[in-house]
C-alpha cells in the first residue's frame, strides 16, 4: 500500500498497462449499472401499463354490474354486438337498456346507442377490439340472437389492448353472472 502512495506522491502517472486495467473496470461497472437502470425502466413501464390495463377492466366491470343492479332488467336479449336489458312498464313504453361492445368501446345506453368518449363509466384509454357480452341459460346453452332470456348467464370477454413504445400489450379477461 506504501508503494503506491509514494507513487502517487512521486508524479510519475501510471503505465499503459495500468491505465488500461483502470478503464477496463470502469467500462465494466458503467456498462453493468446502465443495463440495470435500462432493464429497471423498461420493468417500470411494463407494470404501469399492466395496472392500467387492470385498472380498466375494473371500470368497464364495474360499469356492467352497475348497469346491471341499478336497472334490474326483467328481461335480457342478445343483439349482434351486446345485450338488451327490458323492463316493462305498465301503460307505458318498455324501458330498454343497451350493453355492448362497439369499434373497439363500450356503449350503454338507448338501443340505438353509439360509442361516446366523454361518457365516464365507459371511458378508457384502451382498445376492446375483440371484447364481447352475451346471456344464455343457466345450464350453460348457446346464446341466441333475439331470443328474451328471464334468468340465466351473462357472459363477458374482455380484450384489452394499449400500445407504448411500439409494442402492444394486451389482457384477456373472462367473467360470468347470474341474472
Amino acid at each position: 500500500m506504501r508503494k503506491y502512495a509514494e507513487r502517487l506522491k512521486s508524479e510519475r502517472g501510471f503505465t499503459l498497462i495500468e491505465m488500461i486495467a483502470a478503464m477496463t473496470l470502469f467500462s465494466l461497472i458503467v456498462g453493468m449499472i446502465s443495463v440495470v437502470t435500462m432493464f429497471g425502466i423498461r420493468s417500470y413501464h411494463k407494470i404501469t401499463i399492466e395496472n392500467s390495463l387492470r385498472d380498466e377492466a375494473d371500470i368497464i366491470m364495474s360499469s356492467i354490474m352497475n348497469e346491471l343492479y341499478t336497472f334490474s332488467p326483467e328481461i335480457v336479449e342478445n343483439t349482434a354486438d351486446g345485450i338488451l336489458l327490458k323492463k316493462t312498464r305498465e301503460g307505458a313504453a318498455d324501458e330498454v337498456v343497451k350493453v355492448a361492445f362497439a369499434q373497439g368501446q363500450l356503449v350503454i345506453g338507448a338501443q340505438a346507442a353509439a360509442p361516446d368518449p366523454d361518457d365516464p363509466r365507459t371511458a378508457v384509454h384502451s382498445s376492446l377490439s375483440g371484447s364481447g357480452i352475451s346471456s344464455s341459460t343457466a345450464d350453460g346453452r348457446a346464446p341466441q340472437i333475439s331470443f328474451p332470456y328471464e334468468s340465466g348467464l351473462i357472459h363477458i370477454s374482455l380484450k384489452l389492448a394499449q400500445e407504448y413504445d411500439g409494442r402492444t400489450y394486451t389482457m384477456e379477461l373472462k367473467s360470468k353472472f347470474g341474472f
